[in-house]
């Protein structure tokens, strides 16, 4: 658990979180920010093999433009 200060408006009255309610947003901002990674990697992923198959399809001798022809890329 962080020891950030949390403060929460309830009904117009601030009022700092108790210790179950940081303990809470804290989990929910670690889960945030594990998805924010896990999409972050996919997307890297898919990058780096879109890439690969690129450059496999020119080994075989394919030119750009062919490339694009075929699959948009």
């Amino acid at each position: 658990m962080s020891d950030k200060k949390y403060i929460i408006n309830v009904n117009g009255v601030e009022r700092e979180m108790t210790p179950d309610e940081k303990k809470l947003k804290d989990e929910y901002l670690a889960d945030v920010e594990k998805i924010k990674n896990e999409r972050q990697a996919k997307l890297e992923k898919e990058n780096t093999d879109k890439a690969s198959g690129k450059q496999k399809i020119k080994n075989l001798g394919l030119n750009d433009d062919e490339i694009q022809a075929l699959m948009g890329v």
